[in-house]
């Protein structure tokens, strides 16, 4: 199973669509802030399952939540955009949120910035797609594989 996660297009569809034609993934993951864009995608690109989540600049969103958790592959994955844990002054109240939810990997955006921590839980933030930022997990045998790529 290939996942694309993205956060951060603010109005870059066509990077979107870059992105989802370049990796053809099977579940689009979506940490926020012009959730509106990914929503369009999942209309062009049906064949993906879609996981979305509003960010600080979704004001008028009010069909997605500010956090979800579901599970892929048997791994609970927990998504936000971040704003509301403050991750652009530091990561340990998502950390917190996410070790006491039992989450595998966390997901979030909001500060642009490309991150990748892997000791127990994963916590992994893609960069922002209007820069071209995006990340690629894979999970196989049990084993979470996640990366950040650029167009």
């Amino acid at each position: 199973m290939k996942v694309l996660i993205v956060s951060d297009s603010h109005s870059r569809l066509d990077n979107l669509m870059k992105i989802w034609e370049k990796e053809v993934p099977d579940v689009v993951i979506s940490a926020g802030d012009y959730s509106k864009d990914v929503e369009e995608l999942s209309y062009i690109y049906e064949d993906s399952e879609y996981y979305i989540v509003r960010g600080n600049c979704d004001y008028m969103d009010n069909n997605t939540e500010d956090n979800l958790e579901f599970e892929l592959s048997d791994k609970k994955i927990f998504l936000t955009h971040g704003h509301l844990y403050g991750v652009k002054t530091s990561y340990d109240y998502l950390r917190m949120e996410a070790n006491d939810r039992g989450t595998d990997l966390c997901i979030f955006g909001h500060t642009h910035i490309p991150y990748l921590e892997e000791e127990g839980m994963i916590l992994f933030n893609p960069g922002a797609v209007k820069d071209g930022l995006y990340g690629i997990l894979e999970i196989n045998n049990d084993k979470i594989n996640i990366e950040h790529r650029k167009l």
